[in-house]
């Protein structure tokens, strides 16, 4: 098989963007396909605007996230049904038996520059 360097350089981007467990946890919560604001998952992660835009930012990037502004809001779905199948997948191989999304503690306090 021979791929493409860019090709490589695209995945490991994608890889990269949720490498970062909050970025995967922003992204998890996206997953059960409802449009939602940044302002909602602001408060539902009690993350800063600063640090969820950066996350957002991150996410849009690689094409993992859309965002749309309606007025003030700024409303975030999942970029496409790949990305719904990729962490579909990385939900079921982390818990195999149940196929729960990720819990526990992954707030960005302590975690570096959230990049």
């Amino acid at each position: 098989m021979n791929v493409h360097p860019n090709d490589i350089r695209r995945a490991a981007g994608i890889f990269k963007a949720l490498s970062h467990p909050s970025r995967l946890k922003l992204a998890c919560s996206l997953l059960d396909g409802r449009c939602t604001t940044q302002k909602e998952l602001i408060e539902e992660l009690g993350w800063p605007q600063s640090t969820m835009a950066r996350y957002v930012s991150a996410l849009r990037d690689q094409g993992l996230v859309k965002a749309t502004r309606r007025g003030q809001e700024v409303e975030l779905e999942l970029g496409s049904i790949v990305t719904r199948r990729l962490l579909e997948t990385v939900c079921a191989w982390v818990h195999p038996e149940t196929g729960e999304q990720f819990s526990g503690d992954l707030s960005p306090a302590g975690k570096g520059n959230g990049s």
